[in-house]
């Protein structure tokens, strides 16, 4: 079995599903999985055929199907085929798909008064939705979603502000499957326009051993460094995690690599696990695609892609600091070393093998700066991908019989232009045609040519992936697979937000943090309060709220339920929208790293061989570095060039602060800047991280000065120590 399969067997157990199909179920599985990557991709170049709505039904019954196929009604049971209970209610899902497609514009559903079977069709649904979201994200998000159902039934029972009178059954189930208020609403919406053909770029560009590249790329700049390899690591999941769905899938690809090198050079197997679970969680913050989540923040804010981005890089880069900060201190304090320059790959070497793997990152980002829409510049970036990987080692390796297939592929390029107008006379909805996509096949066989040449002259072995057929195949079910657990819990996010918004749940939640936070500000002494206390207890707040709703939870879903629920609150409070959405999705994210409900800490404890637990406690330590991060950014949100009247330098002096309070925060959390923490040194490096979050001269200051003064009385009491200036002398540990 290839490696890459045994991977994906490692992240489906995972994932909840150690059902691994073999023989005809295999096959029916590969075929629907490839139905499902191939409609996508078509859609995302070619646009849709069909209805929004009809297109939203076919992702979620496609998705639907897939899980009851691929996963067991429960763990453990080693499944190698599909038992005949499952098959039925696959076979349901698709009867479902179809009615509801079938009459989604029949006069019972278009005026709102559903017969006895649009009501039983959609209680089915309902019902499968959360039985996929348990097998395959588990059970925290289906209690979240029966408690908001119950609450939906039950609320004129309710006491005081929670009180509401909307309870009828047959409205309830209508509203939730036949209406844009619930589970085809934006979440699903979202994951299917944007989320899927991501994923698909991701699976795709790991096919062609890019993962590989940016391990081997990121160890060349950091593995020779204190604590080298876990550096490499946060690099790579850093780069790997924006373009990947799926925090759990980020660290077993990408930890299958660096948890030994990390465990090699002295890291303990749960610190090393726990690493990994930071920079594969926290990669979801990273421009272009911060794994999905600015796709999500279009919709929920109506502010411009390029504007997201733009805000979100900034605290982005702030936050692997601070991973890689921790990651410096723990390796200081445990004198751990770095690879030797023999055990690393030459980045020259690398670059010359597969540099071209991050042309495609440049093509998406182009185009999407130029206003295509994104499902379309997805889309340009796979074709570049298939191409130059088809192509740059078919080049060294037959240049003629290479130049035949590219001319062929030219031809078939430029002409299917005409080909999709003479077809679309057929059709009832044009094929949508590009002239982008001939043009950039060309650019990208000339660029895979030139490596090719390059490789030649200077003797440099071809890709070790030879990139063909069944890597194609490959890298669409792998999508398939990927983005089950974003679909059912979408699916099930629409419930949580169809409900919010039936009962008025947003506005009231609202309310009482606003009205809480005002009291506990009413009752401190005059000489406490400032202008943003009330505003720092609403932040708090919504810290605990977002820690406890997401525990569990896939960050999208999180994302979904926080934007709905808490953000509204924040933005009345007079925190700028894109700040306080930007606000939850930092402490949703961390809420994934939370034990002791930590999917990708499972993941990576089962390659490191840790206890779980523990390596959940480090992966929420490590991703702790920037915890206070977002307070900076929601009560002055300079440094997301939110603020109109702010110049490079008030940009620049608030990026230097931030900096510092992430520095004394890090140090804080490890005990350690040169050498060892003394109680008070501690509490002064927590003081310092405190003071920098408020934004004012004064705070700036005294946090600047008291770290000023930590430096200098640890630097001293280091060089007394010999902890620096001196090599670092403890021999690699192999585990």
């Amino acid at each position: 079995m290839s490696k890459e399969k045994v991977d994906l067997n490692k992240a489906l157990e995972l994932e909840g599903s150690d059902r691994i199909l073999t023989g005809r179920w295999a096959v029916v599985v590969l075929f629907v999985c490839l139905i499902m990557s191939g409609y996508h991709f078509y859609t995302a170049g070619f646009g849709l055929q069909v209805s929004t709505r009809t297109h939203l039904i076919f992702h979620l019954t496609m998705g639907l199907a897939l899980v009851f196929l691929m996963y067991p009604i429960q763990k453990g049971l080693s499944q190698k085929k599909v038992p005949w209970y499952d098959l039925c209610i696959a076979l349901i899902v698709a009867f479902v798909g179809f009615y509801i497609i079938q009459n989604q514009h029949s006069p019972s559903i278009l005026s709102a008064r559903p017969t006895t079977l649009d009501v039983s069709v959609g209680v089915a649904l309902v019902l499968l939705v959360l039985e996929a979201t348990r097998r395959v994200v588990g059970k925290p998000l289906v209690i979240i979603a029966s408690v908001f159902i119950a609450y939906y039934f039950l609320g004129e029972h309710m006491p005081g502000a929670f009180r509401h009178v909307r309870a009828d059954f047959d409205r309830f189930f209508y509203e939730m499957t036949y209406t844009t208020a619930g589970i085809f609403g934006t979440p699903i919406s979202v994951s299917a326009t944007y989320v899927f053909i991501f994923i698909l770029f991701g699976a795709i560009l790991e096919s062609t051993g890019a993962g590989k590249m940016f391990i081997d790329l990121a160890l060349r700049a950091f593995g020779r460094f204190k604590g080298g390899p876990a550096k490499a690591a946060v690099l790579a999941s850093g780069m790997l995690g924006s373009i990947s769905g799926s925090s759990t899938a980020n660290a077993v690809t990408t930890g299958t690599f660096t948890i030994p090198l990390m465990k090699k050079v002295g890291f303990k197997p749960h610190v090393a696990g726990g690493i990994e679970v930071a920079a594969s969680s926290s990669g979801q913050f990273l421009p272009p695609i911060m794994g999905a989540a600015a796709f999500l923040m279009i919709e929920y804010t109506n502010i411009p892609y390029v504007e997201i981005i733009k805000s979100a890089f900034i605290p982005a880069i702030l936050c692997y600091v601070a991973i890689l900060l921790m990651v410096h201190f723990e390796a200081a304090k445990n004198n751990i070393s770095g690879l030797k320059k023999s055990e690393l790959v030459s980045a020259r070497k690398t670059l010359l093998q597969q540099g071209y793997l991050i042309l495609p990152i440049f093509v998406l980002l182009y185009f999407l700066i130029k206003g295509f829409t994104v499902p379309n510049s997805a889309f340009f970036s796979i074709v570049v991908i298939l191409v130059l990987a088809f192509f740059a080692h078919r080049f060294k390796e037959r240049i003629g019989r290479s130049l035949l297939y590219a001319a062929v592929l030219i031809g078939f390029s430029f002409s299917l232009k005409y080909i999709i107008s003479f077809v679309n006379q057929f059709t009832s909805r044009d094929i949508l045609w590009r002239n982008e996509i001939p043009f950039l096949i060309v650019i990208s066989l000339v660029i895979a040519v030139l490596f090719a040449v390059g490789q030649k002259k200077l003797k440099v072995e071809s890709a070790p992936v030879r990139y063909g057929l069944t890597e194609l195949i490959n890298g669409f079910e792998l999508a398939a697979r990927n983005s089950l657990a974003v679909i059912v819990a979408c699916g099930t996010a629409g419930i949580l937000i169809g409900v919010v918004n039936l009962t008025g749940l947003s506005l009231k939640l609202s309310n009482m943090i606003i009205s809480f936070s005002g009291n506990v500000t009413a009752m401190l002494p005059s000489f406490l309060v400032f202008d943003n206390t009330q505003l720092y207890f609403a932040l708090i707040l919504t810290v605990f709220a977002c820690l406890i709703l997401g525990l569990g939870l896939p960050t999208t879903a999180t994302y979904v339920i926080l934007a709905a629920m808490i953000a509204p609150a924040l933005v009345g409070l007079g925190v700028p929208l894109l700040a306080a959405h930007l606000f939850v999705l930092y402490y949703g994210v961390l809420a994934d790293d939370t034990p002791p409900i930590n999917l990708p800490a499972y993941a990576t404890a089962g390659i490191a061989r840790a206890e779980p637990i523990r390596t959940g406690i480090q992966g929420f330590k490590f991703d702790s570095g920037a915890l206070l991060l977002p307070f900076a950014f929601a009560t002055n949100p300079t440094i997301l060039l939110l603020n109109p009247d702010a110049t490079w330098i008030d940009v620049s002096i608030n990026i230097f602060t931030a900096l510092i309070g992430i520095v004394a925060f890090a140090s804080f959390i490890q005990r350690w800047l040169f050498v060892k923490y003394f109680w008070f040194e501690r509490l002064a490096a927590l003081v310092a991280a405190l003071v920098l979050i408020h934004g004012h001269w004064i705070t700036d200051l005294t946090g600047v000065t008291l770290l000023t003064l930590l430096f200098i009385s640890q630097y001293v009491r280091g060089k007394k120590e010999g902890k620096i200036g001196t090599k670092n002398s403890k021999a690699p540990v192999v585990s």
